[in-house]
């Protein structure tokens, strides 16, 4: 089984295969007996086109569920953004909540990979662009948790919040035990267009429906087991809503 994975992208996975991906590829060959092979690429923009459509392997283990160009399961998790405050900070709610005024807010920033992620464009709209610091997605090659480095900023106090994707929140929140609290946001009433959740599935190639097939045949009588390694990484888990199909660029 060829699985499509980046070599250097915790809690996702990495050449130590010690990430949540690498983990539910490991159950889903050792379930069919199969034999288990990573193709390395860094997932930045073309990961898709220089892996998978290349025919280098053949499923990646998260995408998000509907995601134009490849064939998706069933989502088998969704998460979404979420705020990251200090235990006993109060936690916003919602972008409109006075106490985001004058707060210092860490996100992650794209840059020429992407569009600004969403709780950006959130508070963009609000005139509150002056107090956002923005932590890079890629660092150097050699640094394989740059989100680490936004979520320790919240724990040292040198931002007072941040805005994150979940799974990089939840995994990297962990290693400050109960200093740091999670808390998921699910939408903008502003904005109700704009996706700040999404549910994540297996992605194959089209044309391959027998294998998805396959593949998510293990998930759903694995399921239990599943949910309990992205419990293990910190994965916020929300319900998955409405199915909202984006493509989020670093996963």
């Amino acid at each position: 089984m060829a699985v499509c994975a980046d070599p250097a992208a915790l809690p996702y996975s990495n050449q130590r295969q010690e990430g949540f991906e690498n983990r539910i590829a490991r159950l889903l060959a050792d379930d069919l007996g199969a034999t288990l092979r990573f193709t390395w690429n860094m997932q930045r923009r073309g990961f898709l086109r220089r892996t998978l459509n290349a025919g280098e392997c053949d499923v990646v283990i998260g995408v998000p569920a509907g995601l134009q160009g490849l064939l998706t399961g069933r989502p088998y998790y969704a998460s979404s953004f979420v705020f990251v405050t200090r235990t006993g900070q109060a936690v916003p709610q919602g972008f409109d909540d006075p106490v985001l005024r004058g707060q210092r807010i860490g996100v992650q920033v794209l840059g020429a990979e992407g569009a600004n992620t969403p709780p950006v464009q959130a508070l963009a709209q609000r005139g509150l662009a002056a107090q956002v610091r923005g932590f890079p997605m890629w660092g150097p090659e050699e640094d394989e948790t740059p989100m680490a480095h936004l979520v320790d900023a919240v724990a040292d106090g040198s931002i007072d919040m941040a805005l994150v994707w979940g799974p990089y929140a939840g995994f990297f929140a962990q290693r400050h035990g109960a200093k740091l609290q999670v808390t998921p946001v699910l939408s903008d009433p502003r904005q109700p267009d704009l996706a700040f959740r999404y549910p994540m599935s297996l992605g194959v190639r089209r044309g391959d429906a027998a294998l998805l097939q396959t593949l998510q045949s293990v998930l759903d009588r694995r399921a239990a087991e599943v949910r309990r390694i992205l419990q293990e990484y910190g994965v916020p888990l929300v319900d998955s809503g409405d199915l909202q199909v984006a493509h989020l660029e670093g996963k």
